[in-house]
């Protein structure tokens, strides 16, 4: 029989997704979780833990999710697909892929193998394929001998994750069956710490004996996926609440690339794309910032003035254009990792509207911000401009 423990805290039903992509599609596909299907499925009720370049196949794209349990995972996985989001980008979405049916359907082994988010450079997963179900006798031997080592090395398990045997009850998304999975993951801050710890492993000689001892438990030899975290994932990047220095980044000048929709709120798939160049500075310490951004092909410019408030540890963000000399009503929120969202109200020719605006930190000398409105209330949201900034000079 299967390891039997108590059930874990939430979320108890992980999938392992391993994406094999048609040559050069990788980012358009993370691009769409990125702006689309991250959101769209946490508001399903699922749990997206984050999503991955993989570092040694330049066509696989790999990503975890949980679900409270496997009745919720059949409910949230039809409301997502069944719903808005996945139906307008499921077409752009498949044509990036050759296959994704290589999924593992996994729980985690104990409470304390919960999938939290991390701030790491580098995750690796070890895929250890059983000829028998996961036994206390298999566990026993990883904690005792396998455990130990990685974690003297430098890479301690954050997780332990193990088949899931219950029936997939969402056929519609084909699952791996009929093996027997134990997954270990473990992360690192630098790909310099990763490199550490593989050549500690390769000193130790009771590694090699350990490894002889594990062959014998295994059907195939182990799969070690080393993963590249993307902007919004959230294991790699952590959930940590923003602060006065958020903005700190965006100081200096930029070159931007605009895309904007040429009409907004009608369903239109036509877009304009355009340069501009940005210069920002920071002012009472970081509290205050301020940037201006010219538009040389359109003939106009804008002001954007952010305030960081101590007090509710929120960003507000208020926008001026040359072409109405008006200060805009603000957009408010925080980052958590790399990523800030801020939220408004405003009208857009003559209709109320939901504001969303999405910065993206993607390094010392590029970012990303999005502005998004909704146009029923927050049931859904239509991206209209993006703007891509790379430091100028960078």
């Amino acid at each position: 029989m299967p390891y039997d423990l108590p059930p874990p805290a939430d979320p108890t039903v992980i999938e392992l997704r391993q994406y094999t992509l048609h040559p050069r599609r990788r980012d358009d596909l993370i691009d769409l979780f990125e702006r689309y299907f991250v959101d769209g499925q946490e508001a399903a009720g699922i749990h997206v833990y984050g999503q991955f370049r993989d570092a040694d196949d330049a066509n696989r794209f790999v990503w975890l999710r949980g679900f409270a349990d496997m009745p919720a995972r059949a409910q949230a996985l039809q409301s997502f697909y069944g719903g808005p989001i996945w139906q307008a980008h499921r077409t752009a979405a498949n044509a990036t892929m050759v296959d994704s049916d290589n999924v593992l359907l996994l729980r985690p082994l104990e409470a304390s193998d919960r999938l939290a988010p991390a701030d790491a450079a580098l995750v690796v997963a070890t895929v250890y394929l059983l000829a028998e179900p996961v036994s206390a006798d298999f566990v026993r031997f990883f904690d005792s001998h396998v455990r130990p080592i990685v974690t003297e090395s430098g890479a301690p398990p954050i997780a332990r994750l193990t088949t899931e045997y219950a029936p997939n009850n969402f056929p519609a998304l084909p699952v791996r069956a009929g093996e027997h999975a134990f997954v270990w993951i473990a992360s690192f801050a630098t790909t310099a710490a990763y490199e550490s710890h593989v050549a500690r492993l390769k000193a130790e000689k009771a590694w090699s004996d350990t490894q002889a001892a594990l062959s014998q438990r295994l059907a195939s030899p182990p799969q070690v996926l080393h993963l590249l975290p993307t902007a919004h994932s959230k294991l790699g990047h952590g959930v940590a609440s923003g602060g006065v220095h958020d903005f700190d980044f965006l100081a200096g000048t930029w070159k931007v690339h605009n895309r904007r929709l040429v009409a907004r709120g009608v369903g239109s798939h036509e877009w304009e794309e355009f340069p501009g160049t940005s210069t920002a500075s920071l002012h009472l310490g970081g509290v205050a910032n301020v940037d201006e951004i010219q538009f040389p092909t359109k003939g106009w410019a804008g002001m954007t003035v952010r305030a960081f408030d101590l007090q509710s540890r929120q960003w507000s963000i208020h926008w001026i254009s040359s072409k109405q000399g008006r200060l805009m009503p603000p957009v408010r929120g925080r980052f958590e990792g790399d990523r800030g969202t801020f939220l408004g109200d405003d009208m857009d020719d003559g209709r109320n509207v939901k504001v969303r605006f999405y910065w993206t930190r993607r390094g010392a000398d590029a970012a990303r911000w999005e502005q998004a409105f909704s146009y029923d209330d927050g049931k859904s949201w239509e991206t209209n401009w993006v703007m891509d900034f790379l430091r100028d000079g960078g």
